[in-house]
């Protein structure tokens, strides 16, 4: 049953992460933890300071994914942090004291969230395709592209440009601003640079800025 919660636990909290603002994931984690915690807690095996461990885990994991880029210290202390606190609520220990703990009840504790985990990594694979295809997700995420040919541009500007030559008012490094129709726009090349006053054509204007092309 632990290694059930466990997994519901880490697989909540996933998927929370993944479709934020949904809400059950992150009920039933929360649920997933009170149930695991607290019979713990109230047989005696459970410190104050290993359910904190946990916790402190969790704030760790928060930060390596939406404030500390990459993943490093924070992220792995995070989950050793939390993988020993889970196994410690598990167990009759007084700080790091085993004295009155059996060998055969560590191991149990152990095997118990090391499958939980294990459990929910797979789900976080296997169920992350299948979350995809449900109606919730499809209701919260868009899946119509929005097409040039149906209309849809960011360009706002209604006049065309297409085809006209003007002259480079800055220097396209590859960007910068030309001179075209009698109005200043900016413009980048297809990578080259363009000196400032030379002859250029557009060739294409789908985005905010239109593409040139110098005139030799």
């Amino acid at each position: 049953m632990s290694g059930i919660l466990i997994l519901v636990i880490i697989g909540g909290i996933y998927f929370e992460l993944q479709t934020p603002g949904v809400g059950f994931p992150i009920l039933a984690s929360m649920l997933a933890a009170i149930f695991y915690f607290v019979p713990y807690y109230l047989n005696g095996l459970a410190a104050n300071w290993e359910i904190i461990v946990f916790f402190v885990g969790i704030t760790l994991l928060l930060l390596e994914v939406f404030v500390i880029p990459g993943f490093g210290v924070a992220g792995l202390g995070g989950i050793l942090l939390i993988v020993g606190s889970l196994i410690l609520v598990m167990l009759n220990n007084d700080y790091f004291d085993f004295s009155f703990v059996h060998a055969g009840e560590i191991t149990k504790a152990a095997a118990a969230t090391l499958s939980g985990m294990l459990a929910s990594i797979l789900l976080m694979f296997f169920g992350g395709v299948r979350l995809t295809q449900t109606n919730v997700f499809k209701r919260i995420s868009l899946e119509d592209s929005q097409k040039r040919s149906e209309g849809y541009t960011s360009n706002f500007d209604q006049h065309s440009y297409m085809g006209m030559q003007g002259t480079a008012y800055t220097v396209l490094r590859p960007s910068g601003k030309i001179f075209v129709d009698g109005e200043l726009k900016d413009a980048f090349t297809r990578g080259e640079f363009i000196e400032k006053d030379k002859k250029v054509e557009v060739i294409d204007e789908s985005g905010t800025s239109l593409k040139v092309k110098e005139i030799s």
